[in-house]
């Protein structure tokens, strides 16, 4: 998948591909960033780093998070005749780093040190999101 094809005019000419429009980035970053979609596709189907990855999903961030039964909250929405719904609660902030955001930052840490890059920048976002990434890349020397 190219998120950049070079050599199509319409792009060239307008900035944008497809009909849903285009992304928005500096000319010196297309190389990369076409590298960087292109080492993704391979990464998607590579066995051994979806092992790598569940590895790191289980004992690092500590996946599968447990199902929570809420007791108060399903004794609160059954009716007299004990008709309602059984609740249950998925506990992501039991994650390491404290949320869901942990998944997708392990995964870019350790697609950045496949393909070689020992800087992950993480200049945008919230810092929720930066901080779990920052402490990944301290993790994965």
């Amino acid at each position: 998948m190219r998120l950049i094809d070079q050599k199509d005019e319409n792009f060239l000419r307008t900035g944008k591909f497809g009909r849903y429009g285009g992304i928005f980035v500096p000319e010196t970053l297309v190389i990369s960033l076409n590298k960087l979609a292109d080492e993704f596709q391979l990464t998607l189907h590579d066995p051994k780093f979806q092992a790598e990855l569940a590895i790191a999903l289980r004992d690092f961030v500590g996946r599968e998070t447990p199902l929570y039964f809420a007791r108060g909250l399903t004794d609160h929405y059954k009716n007299s005749n004990g008709q309602g719904p059984d609740i249950y609660l998925k506990r992501e902030d039991l994650n390491h780093t404290g949320a869901h955001k942990i998944n997708n930052a392990i995964a870019q840490v350790m697609l950045a040190k496949r393909i070689g890059r020992k800087n992950v920048v993480a200049a945008t976002g919230p810092a929720s999101t930066v901080l779990p990434r920052r402490r990944l890349v301290l993790s994965f020397p």
